[in-house]
């Protein structure tokens, strides 16, 4: 009943929606009568200057994100006594996190060679995390201006200005193969990509995202070399508290897309973090690699970040926001079972509750989803905006609705990296968001900790 009546709510916004957009259009020509507004370029500035050291040196693009953000405060946290840190964002903000003290903060644009020069002048190592992951709204010359000509200015400016160490946030859907899914869902694979996988060829990724990432990633595969040292890190859909996509619609009650039983790739953003974090160490020396790595050189090298379909699996429902279905994916490894148990997670949870410790999402029909989503993609061709959200995307709705994973045996290896088990993740989030206020909160001790203050336990 629910999903009908949210279909219904979906008819009435497009229904409305489309009503002005007579007016909006018309407004738009006559404040822009041939379309020549453009963005203004980012300008150069350096909006914080944090303490020099002595010691090594590493930039961090795109700082400011969401992801780039942690990988800055754990960096700081880990190295940041020894070494100096510069962030290089196209906005400095504090939306994922208070700027930190005693690194410095540059306002600048990847995709500007001159900006890029300055940022990096004097480093060791940069972290490349800086990426544009767009909406139905981004045009394909945008996703290539920021993923693939920055990451083209990144590398020439590290061979140019001798910076020898290269860790670049690429993306695993570089290897997701679009022939491999259905427009009807549960297509893919539950076989884990292994992390020697080149990138899928242009015409089989799923949309203009992909392929910039993909054509950045192979530019930086084939600069590693004896004077400038790679490592490609691809991340699977990262989320988190602060996550401006998933968590909150999840925590929002919004049903989740088709059945949700598909395995998809997902990091928690403190765990991809990590895993960026222990390669520069690794490769700057500033910590040993870890003892499985034998002697094995880390360059040249891509690894995966997700949870681990073959010791912690889910599925997609479940993270959604449905129940639990214990098995349903595979069988969970003892290590993992271990932890849960050990941050106090129970193995059932109360009926209508789910990992999150809230009320249990349901699913959308797939089919309606995906049409509102081609809708969405032709309104913003057509209209010049998009109908309804907009992450509402065909490509999105492709990359939920199918199975696909990455393997991570390399990335514990040669990283020593190992992804925080799901349900605690799971727990964590709901416990924080019902810090926040979140009403839909059960009141279940799910693990991880006590109920937030004010709220008491259900029996």
């Amino acid at each position: 009943m629910e999903t009908w009546i949210m279909v219904g709510a979906l008819g009435a916004a497009v229904a409305i929606k489309l009503a002005f957009f007579y007016v909006y259009t018309k407004q738009g020509a006559k404040n822009d009568p041939i379309g020549q507004k453009k963005r203004a370029a980012v300008p150069f500035e350096v909006v914080q200057k944090g303490a020099e050291k002595d010691g090594k040196h590493i930039c961090v693009t795109g700082g400011c994100g969401f992801l780039g953000s942690s990988i800055v405060r754990q960096l700081y946290d880990a190295v940041g006594p020894r070494v100096s840190i510069v962030v290089l964002d196209a906005a400095i903000h504090e939306h994922f996190g208070s700027l930190v003290p005693g690194v410095t903060y540059i306002k600048g644009d990847v995709s500007a060679i001159s900006h890029v020069h300055a940022a990096l002048a004097g480093c060791d190592l940069v972290i490349h995390s800086a990426g544009l992951v767009g909406n139905v709204t981004t045009k394909a010359a945008d996703y290539n201006k920021v993923n693939e000509l920055g990451t083209r200015n990144v590398v020439e400016t590290c061979l140019e200005l001798d910076v020898k160490n290269l860790v670049y946030t690429s993306s695993l859907s570089v290897a997701f193969p679009l022939s491999s899914a259905r427009r009807s869902g549960h297509g893919g694979s539950r076989t884990p990509i292994p992390e020697s996988a080149k990138p899928v060829p242009d015409e089989d990724l799923n949309g203009d995202y992909a392929r910039s990432k993909a054509a950045a990633e192979r530019l930086v595969v084939a600069a590693n070399c004896h004077v400038l040292h790679t490592v490609v890190l691809r991340p699977g859909g990262v989320y988190g508290a602060k996550d401006p996509h998933l968590i909150p619609v999840i925590f929002q009650g919004t049903p989740y897309i088709g059945d949700g039983n598909v395995v998809v790739p997902f990091v928690w953003v403190e765990d991809a973090a990590a895993a960026h974090v222990k390669a520069a160490q690794i490769m700057l020396g500033l910590a040993p690699p870890p003892a499985s790595a034998g002697q094995d050189r880390l360059h040249g090298r891509v690894f995966h970040l997700n949870h681990d379909v073959g010791t912690d699996p889910f599925l997609y429902a479940e993270m959604g926001g449905g129940p639990l279905q214990p098995g349903a994916a595979g069988p969970k490894a003892a290590s993992v079972l271990a932890k849960e148990k050990a941050a106090g997670l129970p193995e059932t949870l109360p009926p209508g509750v789910n990992a999150y410790g809230m009320k249990c999402n349901g699913g959308s029909p797939l089919g309606i989803v995906m049409a509102l989503a081609d809708l969405n993609k032709l309104a913003v061709r057509w209209l010049g905006m998009p109908l309804l959200d907009v992450g509402c995307h065909p490509q999105n709705i492709t990359f939920a609705s199918n199975n696909w994973i990455g393997d991570i045996t390399q990335a514990r290896r040669m990283l020593g990296w190992e992804p925080t088990p799901w349900r605690v993740v799971a727990a964590r989030l709901g416990e924080e968001a019902a810090e926040a206020g979140n009403k839909r909160w059960q009141g279940f001790d799910v693990g991880v900790a006590a109920p937030p203050a004010g709220k008491a336990k259900r029996a």
